[in-house]
């Protein structure tokens, strides 16, 4: 029981008034008082929230334009919510990855370690994508965790690329990570 009835219940009343000021001997008025057709209304203020029974308000009931940012709540608009192709670039707070308008794009990134067998100064390593890219035709970057190692990439396809890793002249390393980034079209 809320601290409101158990107030007025003690009392013997009733925690609000049915009706208020001149609305109290009727509730419906004519359209004739007010110099309309004789069709019967509602007046106003008559019904309340605790006269409506739940879910009796349906979407066609809302008025176009009635509803607002403050009326919803936090994290009430999820992804399944939102209509594809409804969120631009003007809508996002950072900045994603650009290509052609008509080209969708993929970007993956990784890294891996490799080891120099003993007396070799240059190698190539496979990179493996999770992904497979729609052409040959993707960009990929790759770096070295050492300034003593150059990469390059000699050859890609739809799923891995070839990297060439060398080792500089009189490098006592012989084992580092490979980084790589690799952004095109899926």
């Amino acid at each position: 029981m809320n601290k409101a009835r158990r107030i007025t219940r003690g009392r013997g009343r009733r925690p609000y008034r049915r009706y208020l000021g001149r609305l109290k001997t009727s509730a419906f008025r004519t359209g004739v008082d007010r110099g309309g057709t004789d069709e019967s209304e509602l007046a106003d203020a008559t019904i309340g929230a605790a006269h409506l029974r739940h879910r009796s308000v349906r979407s066609e009931a809302i008025e176009d334009y009635s509803v607002y940012s403050i009326h919803l709540s936090p994290e009430s608009i999820t992804s399944s919510k939102i209509a594809s192709q409804s969120v631009d670039l003007e809508h996002l707070s950072f900045n994603p990855v650009q290509g052609m308008p008509d080209r969708p794009l993929m970007q993956q990134f990784g890294n891996m370690p490799f080891m120099f067998p003993e007396g070799v100064d240059a190698m190539e390593i496979a990179v493996s994508l999770e992904a497979p890219y729609s052409d040959g035709n993707y960009v990929m970057v790759v770096s070295c965790s050492d300034p003593g190692f150059q990469a390059g990439v000699r050859a890609r396809n739809e799923l891995q690329a070839m990297v060439g890793i060398t080792r500089t002249e009189g490098n006592p390393l012989a084992a580092g990570w490979l980084s790589w980034i690799a952004i095109g079209g899926k």
